[in-house]
């Protein structure tokens, strides 16, 4: 799966609109920033379709892993061509296996979570956080920058 794809999610009280770009996407923030709130409205639309009252556009499938931690490669292997949106609950998102996974996958993935991801390789220009204005919640860039720990001598 290659291109860039455009998703919204909307409810009668919010709307998220964003771009996935690459294979990985990760949304970072604090507490209460919408993080979860997305993957909510997601799965409610998966499960329960138009009669959720939630709007979903994308020109691809998105699927919220919601599944047995215990079997995580089994079901995430079943997905193709599709977005799928994991969030920071389940420890397998840090291993080594699901590194792999998600390399020889054809789904692009967005995972929600504070802590660094060092198995997977993925773009820092890829890394968001939700800004919220009025009921519209938007993906924003975070950069992070390098600076010297130690200086020349």
């Amino acid at each position: 799966m290659k291109n860039k794809h455009h998703v919204v999610v909307e409810s009668k009280r919010l709307k998220y609109e964003f771009d996935i770009k690459r294979n990985i996407t990760v949304i970072q923030g604090d507490s209460a920033s919408g993080k979860t709130t997305l993957l909510d409205l997601l799965g409610t639309h998966s499960r329960f379709g138009k009669e959720s009252g939630i709007s979903l556009q994308s020109d691809v499938p998105c699927v919220v892993f919601g599944g047995d931690a215990g079997l995580w490669k089994t079901i995430l292997e079943a997905y193709q061509d599709s977005i799928v949106f994991i969030d920071e609950d389940y420890p397998f998102i840090y291993s080594k296996d699901f590194a792999e996974l998600v390399q020889a996958s054809s789904n692009y993935f967005v995972l929600i979570t504070r802590q660094p991801l060092y198995n997977l390789p993925y773009s820092v220009q890829e890394i968001y956080g939700i800004r919220t204005t009025g009921k519209y919640h938007y993906p924003e860039q975070v950069y992070h920058e390098f600076y010297r720990i130690y200086n020349d001598f």
